[in-house]
């Protein structure tokens, strides 16, 4: 029998709980969002039986092995295989064509182009990636799809795999045609053409919730992971090798990531390379784009309540939420020497109903640990004999 059923406990006492679903700032900044022309949708894309231009198509690590296949699923099994809490989007686009079934050809223009589809789906995700079958439309499109990010840094950094073996010596198209248009691309090679060492890799950097209670910070090279092999020839036996020296040698000048065996009979790899093709660093570029993001919502969210005046109560307010949202990187470790250096609320610009605050605060980023040399000294007591 049922002691609770009609008891006391069931009708007498209740404890209703309402369920609330948020929205929460910068979840963006832990998503990626690879662009695809149509075309390739029926073969790669054999569980979404719609696929349209203009259609984005979101996947998890539940999901996507179902939806996708080919090229592109090859793509991603590295990618949720690390990253099994993470979100990825597949964004449709085409190109106009050609009709040639009259008399004469005729040109249909294109319904939702790349950069259409970009500024519509920018938003949702960070990390912008390109997939093509065909290693001159890559090129290209990649290059436009660079050129695209390079005009919204705060919401778009651009990763691409490249395995092209002609960047071991410098004259790589593909990095060629990134560069010729100032591309801020974090670029990572591998030979192996069946995969994505860019997206592999960000995979593992998404593969984590830090002290942040996010990814965000997570280290972008140097973490091992073991989805992907060494970016190196293949042995006699069919087994990836690490680059030698003078091929480190030429990605590094060039700015361009590679994947090294950590060295321990494991099949663990590291990606070594932390910086865009432009210099940047990568994770910070990550983490200053994450915070003013986030700040800017807040303070949007601040600013519009209900009687907010222009003083130094909502100015300090506003210093308050931009330390709450450095603090976790403070804390972490990622971020140091953390200080508000605003001027005094008097000594700010005259203004009838706006703050414009010069050099508000400053941080340390701090990378990660790539190297360690310790030298030593054996002392051997000379034999008597």
């Amino acid at each position: 029998m049922s002691e609770f059923k009609n008891s006391i406990a069931q009708d007498n006492v209740q404890f209703p709980i309402e369920t609330v679903i948020e929205t929460v700032p910068g979840a963006a900044y832990s998503r990626a969002i690879i662009f695809m022309n149509v075309n390739l949708a029926a073969s790669l894309l054999p569980g979404v039986t719609t696929a349209k231009a203009g259609d984005k198509i979101e996947l998890n690590s539940s999901n996507y092995s179902a939806l996708t296949a080919g090229g592109l699923k090859n793509w991603l099994i590295p990618f949720f295989t690390s990253a099994v809490s993470a979100k990825l989007a597949i964004a449709l686009y085409d190109t106009e064509t050609q009709d040639t079934s009259g008399e004469k050809p005729v040109t249909i223009p294109a319904t939702a182009p790349l950069k259409t589809v970009y500024e519509n789906e920018k938003y949702y995700a960070y990390f912008k990636f390109l997939y093509s079958d065909d290693a001159t439309k890559y090129q290209t499109e990649n290059a436009s799809l660079a050129q695209l990010c390079l005009a919204d840094t705060l919401y778009s950094a651009h990763w691409i795999g490249i395995s092209d073996v002609n960047a071991l010596t410098s004259t790589s198209a593909i990095v060629t045609a990134l560069n010729a248009v100032n591309a801020k691309s974090r670029v990572v090679y591998n030979p192996d053409t069946t995969i994505n060492a860019a997206l592999a890799q960000l995979g593992d950097t998404l593969g984590a919730v830090n002290s942040t209670g996010t990814p965000i910070g997570n280290d972008v090279d140097m973490h091992a992971f073991s989805t992907i092999k060494a970016s190196g020839a293949l042995d006699s036996d069919g087994n990836r090798l690490n680059l030698t020296s003078t091929e480190k040698a030429a990605l590094d000048l060039q700015h361009i990531g590679y994947n090294t065996y950590v060295g321990n009979d494991t099949a663990n790899v590291v990606t070594e390379g932390s910086l865009t093709l432009n210099g940047d660093v990568v994770g910070a570029e990550w983490v200053k784009a994450y915070i003013e993001f986030v700040c800017k919502v807040k303070t949007a969210e601040y600013i519009t309540q209900r009687n907010k005046f222009r003083n130094n109560v909502q100015y300090q307010a506003i210093l308050l939420l931009v330390s709450a949202e450095v603090k976790p990187f403070v804390d972490m470790g990622r971020l140091a020497d953390f200080s508000i250096t605003a001027p005094l609320f008097k000594d700010l610009p005259a203004s009838a109903d706006s703050f414009i605050v010069a050099n508000a605060w400053r941080a340390s980023y701090i990378d990660r640990l790539r190297s360690v040399t310790v030298y030593g000294k054996l002392y051997v007591t000379q034999p008597t004999k």
